[in-house]
């Protein structure tokens, strides 16, 4: 997928498993650790070091975020969706979700509750339905929100580079997509049908963003469809060909555990909170100018100790469903299960009590 490394599945595989202490203590003394030094520091090995890991990761973190914690909330303006995703409670086939697309009005109601939180960056997503959810449509969203907003990023179907140019004129500036995974036979049989069944566009979908003009390009997979630590990897092979070939932007990674659904689906390969940790801090030691999010997903706890050494952005008073923020409409089904369920005072107040300030705007491109 990503030739420079040059490496197959299994080599990584082996390398991972054979990683001793001693090469985990060489990673965390290198000046500027590599692809190499990931596989160490992801590696079983690594697990017995994890005070070092914290301390390395928080000197990083520190060097390029300083004590600061960027905040934002995501919008959800639709889960109509034409995939089949086996996991997901948006799939097309799934008879218990009530399904909403929001009007432009309902989408300014949205905003505006958010706003009223002190929240300045917005992420918009939408299930997968190109018939809803056209660049057209998504672009005349864009202008209306950046009108409130001063960071706008997308999590919705992967486009075509022109479709993102429009979106980026629109007042886009941040893409997110997740790979679920980057294993292609697994990945095959959780798509097995509609547009998302296209792993190769997938996968070229933040390149297709950064050579449109996206500042941030968020790369991810969905932890719990496979084996972690081999797609762990593959993510950071990604986000090398990612900064090579679109060098004007910056990477951004994100780390969402699987959570329950109402359709029931049960991950094969559950992630524990160690392993999470150790994951994160690897990146962020081996990638330590890029953006990192911690998902509410997870805990409040963990999220307040991550946010100190490793992740610099973090989601305030989510809302997964269309409408959750200031509509209610009601039945409707969120695609994931909330763990932080705080609300964003409560969040900026843990992000303070953690000695780190809350930071609501970090870019303006009329300056």
């Amino acid at each position: 997928m990503f030739p420079e490394l040059k490496l197959s599945q299994s080599d990584i595989e082996s390398r991972i498993a054979a990683a001793t202490a001693a090469d985990v203590e060489a990673s965390l003394a290198a000046a500027r650790p590599g692809f190499f030094d990931l596989l160490n520091l992801i590696s079983p090995a690594a697990s017995a070091f994890l005070p070092q890991m914290r301390e390395r990761a928080s000197a990083a973190r520190r060097r390029y975020y300083g004590r600061t914690v960027s905040v934002y909330a995501p919008l959800y303006i639709g889960n109509t969706c034409v995939n089949s995703c086996r996991y997901c409670d948006f799939r097309v086939q799934h008879q218990g979700t009530a399904r909403k697309d929001l009007t432009l009005d309902e989408i300014a109601r949205e905003a505006a509750a958010i706003r009223a939180s002190g929240i300045d960056s917005l992420l918009v997503v939408a299930g997968e339905n190109p018939r809803v959810n056209s660049v057209e449509h998504l672009a005349e969203v864009g202008r209306m929100l950046k009108k409130e907003f001063s960071y706008l990023a997308l999590e919705v179907a992967p486009q075509t580079e022109e479709g993102y140019r429009a979106l980026f004129e629109a007042g886009y500036e941040g893409l997110t997509c997740f790979q679920e995974t980057y294993d292609r036979e697994r990945y095959k049989y959780f798509h097995p049908a509609g547009p998302k069944s296209d792993y190769d566009f997938r996968v070229r979908t933040q390149w297709r963003a950064g050579r449109a003009g996206f500042r941030t390009l968020g790369v991810a997979f969905l932890l719990g469809l496979c084996p972690w630590r081999p797609e762990a990897a593959s993510l950071a092979a990604h986000a090398l060909w990612l900064e090579k070939e679109c060098w004007r932007s910056k990477v951004q990674f994100a780390f969402p555990r699987f959570c329950p659904t109402e359709g029931g689906f049960q991950p094969e390969f559950p992630v524990s909170d160690e392993d999470l940790e150790l994951m994160m801090l690897a990146f962020r030691i081996v990638f330590p100018t890029c953006c990192m999010t911690v998902s509410t997903r997870e805990a409040p706890a963990f999220r307040d100790r991550i946010v100190v050494t490793a992740a610099d952005n973090m989601s305030a008073g989510s809302r997964v469903t269309p409408g959750g923020y200031a509509v209610n409409a009601e039945g409707d089904v969120a695609q994931f299960t909330l763990t932080d369920k705080r609300p964003p005072e409560e969040v900026y107040a843990a992000i303070r009590a953690g000695g780190q300030e809350v930071v609501f705007k970090n870019w303006d491109n009329r300056i």
